[in-house]
């Protein structure tokens, strides 16, 4: 596995990731809303982002896209979760921000438990408007 910059090639690829792997993380979400993002990931936050692909045999199997200092999305195809991939994602993300900080979902108890083992503490909460979940706040100390 590799992990490298993101390059405007990895688009496709990556909104599928992304796609997959949110439908399932966040079942308690119905899917049509993550297929109307599409679009946003896409053309709003990709090239605005530093995104990071992790890659093996040529295929992307995770990333992670920051805004600034907040991890606007991290996410590893389901059948590569639990091998690493997200911690070395996490570990290119620090080499680059000091100040990281995510917001997830707190149905999301893998990605919270996924957090805190990475070093991140709960810092606020808040309803997301769009779907009215609560979305838990952390930051990596």
């Amino acid at each position: 596995m590799i992990i490298r910059k993101f390059e405007h090639f990895d688009t496709e690829e990556l909104v599928e990731l992304w796609y997959n792997a949110s439908v399932i993380a966040h079942s308690f979400i119905p899917k049509e809303m993550w297929e109307s993002h599409k679009g946003e990931l896409r053309n709003k936050y990709l090239p605005i982002a530093e995104t990071w692909v992790a890659e093996e045999s040529g295929l992307l199997i995770g990333f992670i896209s920051i805004l600034e200092n907040y991890i606007g999305g991290l996410f590893v195809t389901p059948t590569k979760q639990g091998l690493g991939v997200g911690t070395k994602l996490i570990e290119q993300a620090k080499l680059e921000n000091m100040q990281l900080k995510v917001g997830v979902y707190s149905k999301n108890i893998d990605a919270r438990r996924f957090y805190t083992k990475n070093g991140f503490t709960y810092w606020s909460e808040e309803v997301q408007p769009e779907t009215g979940e609560i979305v838990i706040n952390m930051a990596l100390d």
